[in-house]
């Protein structure tokens, strides 16, 4: 069952649109606790339906893979449901639906206040484990600091700052204070 007409290419399919899309077609596997997804399969077996959408990315026609929100497709295949509700999105709406729904913090240093850095940097601290190192204060200085000298390109210059901030501990802040605006 196509979703598409003999006219409609699978690239002509609009990103972000909410489309309801046979589950069936809809790959994707949670990491959700089982007793998550039993709940919300009973839910979706009283609803008959779900509400909050899948995000979805497309493979290839009548082939989706779940990227977000994968508990529901999990769920709504416990139920039973033929149907799911998806979005269809790419890469760069997959980030801007992590900010939004709180998942990451994305902040750009080459614009952002010395007191922001310390908020984003205290955040990850009391979120990610092996980052306990990070001295939040001294870390944003030295971004306020170093790129009042020079051009930032990349945040290694931070594990030679003093701050708290090594070679393990950087790649577990590189999602979160990123070079480019958003």
């Amino acid at each position: 069952m196509a979703l598409f007409t003999e006219n409609e290419s699978l690239l002509d399919i609009e990103l972000g649109r909410i489309l309801r899309i046979p589950s069936k077609f809809v790959q994707g596997k949670s990491d959700a606790h089982p007793a998550l997804i039993k709940n919300l399969a009973k839910q979706m077996e009283t609803t008959g339906k779900n509400i909050l959408p899948v995000m979805v990315e497309l493979v290839s026609e009548d082939n989706y893979k779940a990227i977000e929100n994968t508990q529901i497709l999990e769920a709504a295949k416990k139920a039973n449901l033929n149907f799911v509700w998806c979005i269809v999105i790419n890469n760069q709406m997959l980030n801007q639906v992590l900010v939004e729904s709180g998942k990451i913090i994305r902040l750009p240093i080459l614009t952002a206040l010395e007191k922001d850095i310390v908020e984003v940097l205290e955040y990850i601290k009391t979120q990610k484990y092996g980052v306990s190192t990070i001295k939040p204060k001294e870390a944003a200085k030295s971004i306020v600091e170093y790129r009042k000298k020079n051009k930032i390109t990349s945040l290694n210059f931070l594990t030679k700052q003093r701050c708290g901030i090594g070679d393990k501990t950087l790649p577990k802040i590189k999602d979160f204070l990123v070079i480019a605006d958003l």
